[in-house]
């Protein structure tokens, strides 16, 4: 039976999908990275149909590789390992397809993969993602005072004010859902201590 993803899993994605029989982990995987790498296609000017099949090709890449992944943290990052996966899916494609590289931006192409887009991109994504990860967890008042205040970078006065509660409930508030997102952003991003 596959184990849940929750605040108390201390294996962080990378790891989990390491085992092909752990359907959860390779659900959550898929559900995360194939919207942030179709995005980031589109973002280098492929179409949307070319860019679901680099999606694809590039998923089926990392599948077959993280079998044997040497995971060492020490040597890359995760990310950057996935982001030479994807340009060099965006490569082939170009090459395949014969695409006009005026569509294409070559430096992108021609680059490693590890470029400060990608990075943007992917924290962005991670970010957004564990986002809603996080909201179905906490109760609609919690998740308003920490969206109020730390998302909205409203003044604790005038959360108080709004929802007629005091300025102890809206750091409480904060610090429980600022901890369970940083915790997924970490199991998300392979970013666990």
């Amino acid at each position: 039976m596959a184990r849940q993803i929750d605040a108390e899993t201390p294996a962080s994605l990378v790891l989990r999908i390491r085992d092909q029989d752990d359907q959860v982990a390779w659900k959550t995987f898929v559900d995360v990275y194939s919207p942030m790498i179709y995005g980031f296609c589109r973002m280098k000017g492929l179409q949307a149909s070319d860019a679901a099949d680099v999606s694809q090709e590039a998923l089926i890449r990392i599948a077959k590789a993280v079998r044997t992944l040497e995971y060492d943290r020490s040597k890359g990052l995760f990310r950057d390992w996935i982001a030479t996966i994807v340009h060099n899916e965006i490569r082939r494609h170009v090459r395949r397809a014969n695409t006009n590289p005026a569509t294409i931006q070559e430096q992108d192409i021609a680059s490693d993969g590890v470029s400060p887009e990608w990075n943007e991109h992917f924290q962005r994504h991670i970010f957004e993602t564990a986002l809603q990860r996080c909201q179905q967890h906490f109760a609609k008042e919690t998740w308003k005072l920490f969206e109020h205040s730390w998302l909205n970078k409203q003044s604790v006065e005038q959360v108080a004010q709004t929802f007629n509660v005091g300025p102890d409930k809206i750091y409480v508030a904060r610090s429980r859902v600022l901890k369970r997102l940083k915790h997924e952003v970490a199991v998300l991003s392979d970013e666990l201590p």
